[in-house]
């Protein structure tokens, strides 16, 4: 499916899929592996939540919304 998208497309899925497996981590291992990394509570921690909340805002978006970067191709 990413294959043929375009590069934004290709870095709001891998954000996603980060956001996925973290989550997945939390849910089973109880391991949240951005905390652990990053430092809970950090800047930077945040700023990756924050990219992950707008990537899963972008794919919800691109069920209902072409992007015009991988519709010209």
């Amino acid at each position: 499916m990413l294959k043929q998208a375009c590069m934004f497309c290709k870095v709001v899925g891998a954000i996603a899929i980060i956001g996925a497996l973290n989550w997945g981590l939390i849910g089973f291992a109880n391991i949240n592996l951005i905390d652990q990394i990053l430092g809970a509570g950090s800047i930077a921690s945040h700023i990756v939540y924050a990219l992950i909340g707008l990537s899963g805002i972008a794919l919800l978006a691109s069920f209902f919304v072409v992007c015009p970067m991988c519709k010209q191709r």
